[in-house]
């Protein structure tokens, strides 16, 4: 039996096909900063398939959801966005 396995980006829910051009994007803690900064750092990876699997990887599935997703980040330390703006950034 084989194993189908899909992507979907995070933000715009689009599906990865094999010739997409994807990114990863890691979120966690800083362990050493300066009191009132920000406590978390946002990374932006290449697409690798393996780590892709990890849980806390988000996919995003280009340039414009990788923006989108770290205008998020700025403004909301996550990247959650409300069901308005995934309709914008899909359509």
């Amino acid at each position: 039996m084989a194993w189908d396995e899909s992507f979907i980006c995070n933000i715009c829910g689009t599906v990865k096909l094999e010739s997409n051009h994807w990114w990863m994007i890691a979120l966690g803690n800083v362990f050493c900063f300066e009191e009132g900064q920000p406590s978390r750092h946002f990374t932006l990876l290449p697409w690798n398939e393996e780590e892709s699997r990890n849980p806390d990887v988000y996919h995003v599935c280009g340039e414009g959801c990788a923006t989108k997703a770290l205008e998020r980040f700025m403004s909301s330390g996550t990247l959650e966005g409300s069901r308005a703006d995934i309709r914008t950034t899909a359509g």
